[in-house]
């Protein structure tokens, strides 16, 4: 029994980890608010590309031994569902939209990934999921509602058709990433021979080739906007540490975690990575809620979380 509880031991240390580094994605654009949203997204992606190129490199042929031309495709269609793809449409939906419904959509990724998962895979009883998820509703609800009094950021300014695209946007932008979840858990599980850093690996080189394809079309159509040469420096090394750190490791923990958990619990876990980047927020302007209500929050979610 301990032997087999070991490996959900290291995937929810693996998972909870992949959050909490994802997380720093949400505090990178609080510290440089005049820094470009898409130079700061394929600065990232082309960090993460280049490194996984090195490691690629690296390793030889021996990294890539085995690798078909189906799971070169796979990794390509995965970096765009999971990373360029999902960050291009929630910017869209942030711009059409605003923050408060963009982020009321993508909070409930915990909740599809879960269901979906749960719902291909069969590997809980939906009634025993029922009580984790509807506390994890309850606390997104409380939170979006919370942060739309604070901000006020639904106003009648916005045109009916921006609500529109906004809302497309973040479905869509919920869409890609809880499809990633899945099917990349179950892609692991197929393959066990592929390690989680060959295919973080894999999964970088992938970002970096539609990083290259999507640099002169944004830079072709002035969506990309620096604002002088101070701003230049801030933006390399955020895009450094966000693409070794956020989107490298990142990847290569959930990834592991991926491997080893049911994808019904690792949905769970992806809250972490909401609560990482309200509490980085928090911690950055000297602001955190009640201990108490951190403390009650994660003690509750721990009981109930479905293994």
């Amino acid at each position: 029994m301990r032997i087999q509880s070991m490996p959900i031991f290291i995937g929810i240390l693996c998972g909870l980890s992949a959050n909490l580094i994802w997380g720093l994605a949400f505090l990178i654009p609080v510290l440089l608010p005049s820094s470009d949203s898409v130079a700061l997204a394929l600065g990232r992606y082309l960090v993460f590309g280049v490194l996984s190129a090195c490691i690629l490199i690296a390793q030889g042929r021996k990294g890539i031994r085995g690798i078909s031309w189906r799971i070169w495709i796979t990794a390509l269609l995965f970096a765009f569902a999971g990373h360029l793809g999902y960050y291009f449409f929630l910017v869209q939906a942030i711009t059409h939209a605003g923050t408060t419904i963009a982020t009321a959509i993508i909070c409930t990724l915990p909740v599809t990934i879960a269901l979906t998962g749960n719902w291909i895979r069969k590997e809980f009883s939906f009634p025993r999921l029922f009580v984790p998820l509807s506390f994890i509703i309850i606390g997104l609800t409380l939170v979006n509602i919370i942060e739309a009094g604070a901000a006020n950021n639904i106003k009648g300014n916005h045109l009916d058709l921006d609500l529109l695209i906004g809302t497309v946007s973040a479905l869509i932008a919920l869409t890609l990433w809880t499809s990633y979840a899945v099917a990349n858990a179950s892609f692991l599980r197929r393959h066990p021979d592929i390690s989680s850093s060959t295919w973080s690996t894999l999964m970088g080189v992938s970002s970096h080739i539609m990083s290259l394809l999507a640099l002169p079309i944004a830079i072709g159509s002035g969506a990309i906007h620096i604002n002088g040469a101070d701003n230049l420096l801030p933006l390399i090394f955020a895009a450094l540490v966000i693409g070794i750190i956020v989107s490298w490791v990142g990847t290569l923990l959930w990834n592991r975690a991926s491997g080893l958990l049911p994808i019904s619990i690792a949905g769970q876990i992806a809250v972490v990575q909401t609560i990482a980047g309200m509490v980085y927020g928090f911690a950055w302007f000297h602001h955190m809620p009640p201990p108490r209500a951190i403390r009650d929050y994660f003690a509750y979610w721990w009981r109930n979380i479905s293994y």
